[in-house]
């Protein structure tokens, strides 16, 4: 039998949930098959709690969050201005609630479900309710899988570390609301569906506590969300006319995960917010833009594009804002 160092059976174990629920995502005729990238990759690389509570309480907010956007979708449909005033309602709230850096992390996926399924209302014809089943079944498959390959390939044990309280001042909360709330009204208002996955990362930069904590955060964004749609493209040009052999498929794509999580396993506490952070950008495009019968190319350097220019706006609202103070928001 062979032995595998902590290293090797935590990048296994990481490629493996993210790639079989993909190809579970991808092949069963999922609705929405890109929950089944993005949940597997949060919990796979986010999580050191792999308990089912700790799971549960990971992926809960997130179906929580997708069923109150539902409920106000349906009563509010023909007024979307309501629409509008109860998701800034709900981003006042959460980004309240987020006085930690895990919590900051925390509100990011439940936030952007509900701003998703709010512009998806205004601007698609798509079954919500659907979409409501492809998200639970996506949280039931990625929490399944990760059960059971933890059960495979035990991961080292974490200590715990008190998280440091910071508390979350009306300027924070105020610049929280204004920066996503316009954003989500922007997208609420044209028809550009493609470019409301470029939410997560203003919703990440404007959650940060401080002036300089938003700027790395956008700096990072640049290298990881675009060098991540660069890494889709890649594999698109060498999966080009075989992506219709699940087998090939799901190897190729296993091995590119496998190589990623290892990147990520090795690098130092520092730097695994910049890998997983670029193992997503890339399995987002692969899973959303790469069929049987389209390579998703030309989709996915659209999204590098869109990235860019939302990337280049807070970069350009950093260097507006720094020289007047040098801290965006202050506690007190």
């Amino acid at each position: 039998m062979i032995k595998l160092s902590q290293t090797h059976k935590d990048a296994i174990r990481i490629a493996l949930i993210i790639t079989i629920s993909m190809l579970i995502g991808k092949f069963c005729n999922f609705h929405s098959p890109v929950y089944f990238a993005l949940y597997p990759c949060i919990i796979a690389t986010k999580i050191k709690d792999y308990s089912w509570r700790g799971l549960v309480k990971t992926l809960l907010p997130t179906l929580i969050a997708a069923t109150g956007a539902l409920l106000v979708v349906e009563f509010f449909s023909t007024h979307p201005f309501i629409m509008w005033t109860l998701t800034l309602l709900m981003i006042d709230f959460m980004r309240k609630k987020a006085n930690t850096a895990i919590k900051r992390a925390g509100l990011i996926m439940p936030m952007f479900n509900w701003i998703l399924i709010v512009i998806f209302a205004q601007q698609t014809s798509i079954d919500l309710p659907t979409n409501l089943y492809n998200i639970m079944a996506a949280s039931i498959t990625t929490i399944m899988l990760t059960k059971l390959m933890v059960k495979i390939l035990p991961p080292a044990k974490h200590k715990f570390v008190a998280p440091k309280i910071e508390p979350v001042t009306y300027q924070q909360r105020f610049i929280a609301v204004t920066s996503i709330g316009l954003g989500c009204a922007i997208l609420m208002n044209i028809n550009l569906l493609s470019a409301t996955f470029c939410l997560v990362p203003v919703i990440i930069a404007v959650s940060q506590p401080s002036l300089e904590q938003f700027h790395t955060v956008v700096k990072q964004r640049f290298i990881t969300q675009l060098g991540g749609c660069a890494i889709a493209v890649l594999f698109a040009f060498a999966m080009m006319g075989q992506q219709q052999h699940i087998v090939l498929y799901g190897v190729t794509l296993l091995a590119l995960l496998i190589f990623m999580s290892t990147m990520f396993v090795r690098s130092d506490i520092s730097m695994k917010d910049i890998h997983s952070d670029a193992m997503l950008a890339t399995v987002l495009p692969i899973q959303l833009y790469i069929t049987p019968t389209d390579m998703g190319i030309q989709n996915s350097l659209m999204r590098g594009w869109e990235l860019a220019v939302t990337l280049a706006i807070l970069l350009t609202i950093y260097f507006i804002v720094k020289p007047k103070n040098q801290r965006l928001y202050v506690n007190h």
